[in-house]
């Protein structure tokens, strides 16, 4: 029997079929991936257990899934790409940004996102805009609705574990997870907000789908529920509001794509919502949570508005929002009692772009978030002619009909918490879904390109796909490098924290060794030098011999090359300034010129951040040691000395009357100029602060007994840099009740 041959063509046919379907699906699936992973994805071995392990999940998923899309292209032979004008906005947000982050004051930090802040970051943006064009344009209603269920069940896994952790019930085995505060998404208000935002979504799916499913939804309703009545923030309730009353209007308008008897749902949980805002509602057998801290809406757009007189264009670059705050914050941030706190976000999202971005970027965000809005609306309402149903209409669409309903009321009410509340990545990251499923969901005509050889159409793919190949296998690199070092970091910082320093000491050198483009590692490196070097000289029992002078000479070095590498690499953050004085006010009576460079360090301080009472206490501190210093022929140099002590600590008072540090200080500086009743004013004041504080009351013995306030003349502990960075600051068991909305009156 002869036997039949398969041609080379055919052969290559199939290959080509069975290449393309394994593309496809290494495309497909990696979108799926990130959309049920970003929510609950976290890793422990970062300092930033949520956000910077996202923004890498984020990254590589989506250049995998892009790399695997323009593979298949390229095996194919086509192309096709949906007409839209979204993404011409996209492109010119990308653009925006791009400027925004080269002309930023720490170019790296606004690229990859600084620690602890990754989410404003350029990087993360050109994930998010890859994500949204891949979904955008090639996926289908069936996908679409896919991935809506998706994130759905990966909604339902995040409020369970967000439950638990509210009821302090911490079932995950990890030491920075046992307290309420922690959960996969962020703050307790950004919990609030993704289950919000989702409401609308679980609700809709729970309409369209059938048997066990709406067990599924059903489920994620209940336990968004849950949340929102354990964490109670007003205005995640109004988020609810919104999303309910817009539920009943389209679906009012749209009565024929489902049973009104479903409409019970949203007007149920409309009264639900409204019944917590009205009677500012507390359930006292609740846990009581942590509260959060965010600036009011006033102090936010009053720092916008500083910022943007020094930079309208684009801003002071994206992710640098603490550098506004240090720098425009109100004098009488100073006089709360979280003066220490630095935010590094403003009080919602679109004030934060204003800082950061500038009009530009406002202009861009705002266009690519109203945008959708109206193709939306337009593609539910709009009718066609006569005689003629709509894409939106047609039976055989209804499912896909009321998705889309219930992802354009997500849309419009995270819309409106955007000017309401801060983001972060997970909420973003919804947010540039649901953009990118309506887009796909909504009819337009799609532009097909064959990639004949030779064709410049096919020159520019293969070029695309080069770059991506280069520029995607560069970020794996480098962001591996990175998140090598900030490994280290944080097993420097743990190794630290546990009193071993030597080990300690090598991981931060590692990470600063990994890292060269980061401050905080080489402005922790510093702090890591001094305390080796304070403790090399406790353990001193007598006069170094060569050995040790060489390590402590070493550890002077190091400590002082290390505050200048950081303040060389951001020269606009106060922290790195602060963090540099410091090691030079230690080093006081050990290195030359040591009170100089303290004080040029907290002059320059004191320039980004002006209205910041620890500074002026530092310096003060300074003045204050050397005057001490001083010899009994030194008269006049000690007096100017006192002199100019005086005015730092008078206004580091008046900024902070209740700065125990500062009034220590002064009342010293005063009994050191012979003015007693000011003295004994100051401790006084100090004692009411501190009336366990036995020293306060023997020093205000000596100086009613007309005594030297303290017996030998010792200069005030010098006191590290501290203060708390972030947007959403966590207040544990705080004093009163209630959930804290404004830093600032």
């Amino acid at each position: 029997m002869a036997r039949e041959t398969k041609s080379p063509k055919d052969v290559v046919i199939k290959d080509s079929s069975l290449a393309i379907r394994i593309f496809d699906w290494m495309a497909k699936y990696s979108i799926y991936a990130v959309i049920f992973l970003i929510p609950i994805f976290f890793l422990p071995w970062t300092a930033d257990v949520l956000d910077f392990n996202k923004q890498a999940l984020l990254v590589i998923l989506v250049f995998i899934s892009l790399f695997a899309f323009l593979s298949k292209v390229l095996v194919s032979g086509k192309i096709e790409i949906k007409n839209s004008f979204m993404h011409v906005i996209a492109g010119i947000l990308f653009l925006v940004y791009l400027l925004a982050t080269l002309f930023s004051p720490y170019r790296y930090g606004s690229f990859w996102g600084q620690s602890q802040q990754v989410s404003e970051s350029m990087l993360t943006l050109i994930g998010l805009l890859i994500f949204y064009f891949l979904i955008s344009n090639f996926f289908s209603k069936k996908e679409i609705l896919i991935s809506s269920v998706v994130l759905c069940f990966s909604a339902i896994i995040v409020e369970l574990v967000g439950a638990f952790q509210l009821f302090g019930l911490f079932i995950l085995p990890f030491a920075f997870a046992k307290t309420a505060a922690f959960n996969t998404i962020g703050s307790a208000g950004s919990l609030g907000i993704f289950t919000a935002i989702l409401f609308p979504l679980a609700m809709v799916l729970l309409i369209v789908t059938k048997k066990w499913w709406r067990f599924l939804f059903a489920l994620q309703i209940i336990l968004s529920v849950l949340i929102l009545v354990l964490i109670n923030y007003s205005i995640i309730w109004w988020v609810i509001i919104i999303g309910s009353a817009l539920i009943l209007i389209l679906g009012t308008m749209k009565s024929d794509l489902f049973d009104g008897k479903w409409m019970a749902l949203p007007m149920f949980f409309l009264a639900v919502a409204l019944f917590f805002v009205l009677l500012s509602l507390h359930i006292p057998w609740l846990p009581q949570n942590a509260n959060e801290i965010f600036l009011s809406q006033k102090s936010g757009l009053d720092i916008s508005m500083q910022s943007l007189k020094e930079k309208p264009i684009f801003g002071s670059g994206p992710g640098t929002f603490d550098y506004d705050f240090a720098k425009f914050k109100n004098p009488d941030f100073s006089k709360s009692s979280l003066w220490n706190i630095n935010f590094n976000k403003s009080s919602s999202r679109i004030l934060n772009v204003l800082s950061t971005t500038g009009l530009l970027g406002l202009l861009a965000m705002l266009a690519f978030i109203v945008c959708p809005i109206f193709y939306a609306i337009k593609f539910m309402i709009v009718k066609k002619k006569a005689g003629e149903v709509s894409d939106f209409e047609k039976p055989s669409n209804k499912i896909y009909s009321i998705l889309f309903l219930g992802l354009t009321v997500i849309l419009i009410e995270q819309t409106i918490a955007y000017f309401l509340y801060n983001s972060i990545l997970t909420l973003d990251f919804v947010y540039f879904f649901v953009i990118a499923a309506l887009i796909a969901i909504i009819p337009a005509s799609k532009k097909e390109y064959v990639l004949k050889p030779s064709s410049v159409i096919n020159l520019v793919v293969t070029l695309v796909f080069t770059l991506v190949f280069i520029f995607g296998l560069g970020l794996l690199i480098l962001g591996g490098q990175r998140y090598a070092a900030e490994v280290n970091y944080y097993q420097g910082l743990a190794s630290y924290q546990n009193n071993q320093k030597t080990d300690g000491l090598k991981k931060l050198e590692s990470a600063a060794s990994l890292n060269p483009s980061s401050d905080l590692y080489f402005m922790q490196l510093s702090q890591a030098y001094l305390l080796n070097l304070q403790d090399e000289l406790k353990n001193l029992k007598s006069a170094p011999d060569d050995a040790e002078k060489t390590k402590i000479q070493s550890l002077i070095s190091n400590s002082i090359n290390a505050g200048k590498i950081a303040t060389d690499i951001n020269s606009q953050d106060s922290g790195d300034w602060s963090s540099r004085g410091y090691v030079y006010q230690n080093l006081l009576g050990i290195s030359p010129d040591a009170a100089t460079w303290a004080i040029t360090s907290y002059d320059t301080a004191l320039k980004l951040d002006p209205y910041n009472p620890y500074l002026y206490v530092q310096e003060g501190n300074v003045y204050l040691a050397q005057a001490l210093s001083a010899t009994s022929a030194q008269a006049d140099q000690k007096n100017q000395l006192l002199s100019q002590a005086q005015a730092k600590l008078e206004k580091a008072v008046s900024l902070t009357p209740s700065y125990s540090n500062a009034l220590y200080s002064l009342g010293l500086v005063y009994d050191n100029l012979g003015q007693k009743d000011k003295a004994i004013s100051t401790f006084t004041a100090l004692q009411q602060l501190n009336p366990t504080d036995k020293t306060i009351q023997q020093i205000l013995n000596n100086l009613n007994a007309g005594q030297p306030a303290l017996q030998t003349a010792t200069a005030p502990v010098t006191t590290p840099p501290s203060g708390t960075s972030g947007a959403n600051s966590t207040v544990e068991n705080p004093p009163v009740t209630g959930k804290t909305t404004s830093s600032t009156k």
